[in-house]
C-alpha cells in the first residue's frame, strides 16, 4: 500500500498555497472551466513569487463518480491548467506537491496513475506533507482518513465509495426529484433535509396544495359549507407542523448517525494528541475556515466544487442554493498571521 510522507523544512520567504475537493472531470462544464480560469489565476500569482509550493491536496481529480475515466484524459482535458502547472514549476525554488484524498484514493494504490501526475503535472504525489518552520510543524492531508465513511479500508470500498458508486446512481435514477444535487450538500447533517426541502417545495407545494385549495373552494362553494375551508386550512397547518418537527428529528438524528461536525473535529483533536503538529491543514469537508483549538491551528481550504447551501424558505424549512465556491489556505510566515483562508463564491443561476 503507497504510504509515503513528504518532510520539508521551510523558510518564512516561502509561500505556499493549498487547493483541495477540485473534483475534475469530463466533461468540461461551464462551472468547471469557471474553477479552471480561477485556479490558473492563482497559480500564475502564486509563480510570482521566489520560493513557493503549490499544494493540490486531494480529491483534485473525481475518479469515484466518474470511474471510467482516467487520470490522463482528465488532465489532458484541462490544458489551461496543465500549462499553467508546469509553467509554474520550471521556476526555481518551485515545487508541485499532490497529497491523495479519497476521491482520488486510485492514486494510492495505482503506480501508473501516480506515473502520470508526476508526468503530466511534475507533482510528487504522496498521503502527507510535514512542514516545519524552527520548532513549529505544520502536516497537510486531505482528511478523510479521520473520517469512519470515507477512510482507507482493506478492501479497497468505504462506505462512502459505495454510496457514490453503487447507491447513489440508482436512487438517482428512480428518485431524481429528491436526490439530484445532493451530493453538493456540505453539512451531512443537512443531507435529510435536502431531501425534505425537494420533497415540500417541488412536489408539496406545487402540487398537493393547489389540490387540497381546489377541493376545498369546490366543497365550500357547492355546499355553501365554510367548514371545508377550515378543514382544508387545518389539515395544511397540521402537514407544515410534521414537515417543520420531522426536519427537526432528521437533523438530529444526522448528527449522530453520519458523523462530520463536533465528532470529525474531536477526532482530529486526538490526533493532535497523538501526532503533535503545531497546525494542521485539510481538505474534505468542503467548510474552509482557520481556528484555533487546544494545542494546535486548525485549517481547512474549503473546495473549488459546486456547493449547496441552506437558505431559509418562506414555509421554515430550508431551500438549498447552489453556488461555485473557489477558495485556499495560504501558508506565509514573513506575515502577522501565517495561515488564512479565502473564498470567493458565485450563486449558480438556474
Amino acid at each position: 500500500m503507497f504510504n509515503k510522507n513528504i518532510n520539508l523544512k521551510i523558510t518564512a520567504s516561502q509561500k505556499i498555497l493549498v487547493v483541495s475537493d477540485i473534483h475534475l472531470q469530463l466533461p468540461l462544464t461551464s462551472e468547471l472551466s469557471i474553477i479552471e480560469q480561477s485556479l490558473v489565476g492563482r497559480i500564475n500569482e502564486l509563480a510570482t513569487h521566489k520560493q513557493a509550493i503549490l499544494v493540490l491536496n486531494g480529491d483534485v481529480l473525481e475518479l469515484w463518480a466518474q470511474s471510467n475515466q482516467s487520470v490522463e484524459e482528465i488532465i489532458d482535458a484541462y490544458s489551461e491548467l496543465k500549462l499553467a502547472i508546469l509553467s509554474f514549476n520550471k521556476k526555481p525554488g518551485h515545487r508541485i506537491i499532490y497529497t491523495v484524498g479519497n476521491h482520488d484514493d486510485s492514486l494510492a494504490v495505482s503506480a501508473s496513475d501516480r506515473a502520470v501526475v508526476a508526468n503530466h503535472w511534475q507533482a510528487e504525489v504522496c498521503n502527507t506533507l510535514n512542514l516545519t518552520i524552527g520548532r513549529r510543524t505544520i502536516r497537510i492531508e486531505h482528511g478523510h482518513e479521520n473520517d469512519p465513511y470515507n477512510k482507507t479500508s482493506s478492501t479497497g470500498y468505504s462506505h462512502g465509495k459505495k454510496l457514490v458508486q453503487t447507491t447513489l446512481p440508482i436512487l438517482l435514477k428512480r428518485i431524481p426529484t429528491l436526490i439530484g444535487g445532493i451530493g453538493d450538500v456540505v453539512d451531512r447533517s443537512l443531507l435529510p433535509s435536502f431531501v425534505l426541502s425537494n420533497l415540500l417545495y417541488k412536489l408539496v407545494v406545487p402540487f398537493s396544495i393547489p389540490i387540497v385549495l381546489l377541493w376545498a373552494g369546490y366543497q365550500t362553494a357547492a355546499r355553501s359549507d365554510t367548514r371545508y375551508a377550515a378543514a382544508a386550512a387545518l389539515v395544511l397547518l397540521l402537514s407544515w407542523a410534521a414537515f417543520m418537527l420531522l426536519d427537526i428529528f432528521l437533523r438530529l438524528v444526522a448528527r449522530q448517525t453520519l458523523g462530520g461536525g463536533k465528532k470529525y473535529m474531536k477526532s482530529l483533536d486526538s490526533y493532535q494528541k497523538e501526532t503533535k503538529f503545531n497546525a494542521l491543514v485539510l481538505g474534505h469537508t468542503h467548510d474552509g475556515r482557520v481556528e484555533k483549538r487546544r494545542g494546535y491551528s486548525y485549517a481547512n481550504s474549503g473546495c473549488n466544487d459546486i456547493i449547496a447551501l441552506p437558505r431559509t424558505g418562506w414555509l421554515g424549512i430550508p431551500r438549498f442554493i447552489r453556488y461555485i465556491q473557489m477558495s485556499e489556505i495560504t501558508i506565509d510566515y514573513s506575515k502577522k498571521e501565517p495561515i488564512k483562508y479565502h473564498q470567493q463564491i458565485i450563486t449558480l443561476v438556474k
